[in-house]
């Protein structure tokens, strides 16, 4: 883990994994089948997903948890298997990183608000997240990555219960934009800037963006990010492969290879200091990134 934040202070580009979940369902994952699931019924085939992004080169993946905390799985009906399914989630990375890779343990959001807002408390929510970041933790994790979060007390709450489970990993922390008549925020209208100062201020030690756009509207984002954060801050960003269309029934997404990989210089100028992809990336994205980062 020292090491991780190491190759970053010194100024190194690290390259991250794309997408998770598009890569299932291309192997076969159901529509409303939970990903997370096949870490226990099959773990050869996210093993290959790791690999196939691993063998492009890229310098650190995300376990596949990202809804695997207590509360996503007991409405999937997997309650009974959360242990199981994040231990052996991180089995699986850490075997196809083969000490090649850095294992990032992955971290969603609960699918739920918190009161008033929602049904459940904080203090549901901090027992939910502690459980899953402990458990990932001690089945060795490099870092944590809590991802695609839209509500900032929701991210907080998350975060302080990885420092509490783990206090010695670091974490990455990143929201989910999307551009609108105010400007990019997320669907809680949380601003870029404001999402950059809070994390700062709360001292996660990577932050960023994820999913809900293409490569062009996350290099803007992480424009802006870099400008509220300030030069010492360490960022990430994470781009869809375009927006996702269906088409004969198949999820496709809009953005070819050579226009995803114009945008990677932008992100390179802003200082972005981890690159890598969400929903729709592919082992190929990833290559293409490697290519213009290591040249």
């Amino acid at each position: 883990m020292i090491i991780f934040m190491d190759r970053l202070k010194k100024g190194e580009i690290l390259i991250c994994d794309g997408a998770m979940g598009t890569s299932l369902q291309a192997a076969g994952l159901g529509i409303g089948e939970a990903p997370e699931e096949w870490n226990i019924s099959k773990p050869e085939v996210v093993k290959k997903v790791h690999k196939s992004f691993i063998d492009v080169g890229s310098d650190m993946i995300a376990t596949n948890t990202f809804g695997a905390n207590p509360i996503k799985l007991k409405k999937a009906g997997l309650g009974d298997k959360f242990k199981e399914i994040n231990a052996a989630a991180v089995k699986i990375a850490k075997e196809a990183a083969d000490s090649k890779a850095f294992v990032l343990g992955d971290i969603g959001p609960t699918g739920e608000f918190l009161k008033p807002a929602g049904a459940l408390s904080e203090k549901e929510f901090y027992s939910a997240f502690f459980d899953q970041a402990d458990i990932l933790a001690k089945s060795g994790v490099d870092a944590f990555i809590i991802e695609t979060m839209s509500a900032l007390d929701e991210l907080k709450t998350a975060v302080s219960a990885c420092r509490k489970a783990a206090p010695g990993i670091p974490i990455i922390a990143t929201m989910t934009f999307n551009k609108g008549n105010k400007g990019y925020r997320t669907i809680t209208g949380v601003s870029v800037e404001e999402a950059a100062k809070e994390l700062i201020g709360f001292k996660c030690d990577v932050i960023g963006a994820n999913c809900g756009c293409g490569s062009v509207q996350m290099a803007e984002i992480a424009a802006l990010m870099r400008k509220a954060a300030g030069k010492e801050a360490f960022l990430i960003a994470q781009p869809n492969a375009g927006m996702p269309k269906l088409i004969n029934n198949e999820t496709v997404f809009d953005e070819s290879l050579d226009d995803f990989a114009k945008a990677i210089p932008d992100f390179i100028k802003s200082g972005v200091n981890i690159i890598g992809g969400c929903c729709g990336i592919t082992p190929e994205h990833i290559r293409k990134i490697v290519e213009i980062v290591r040249s």
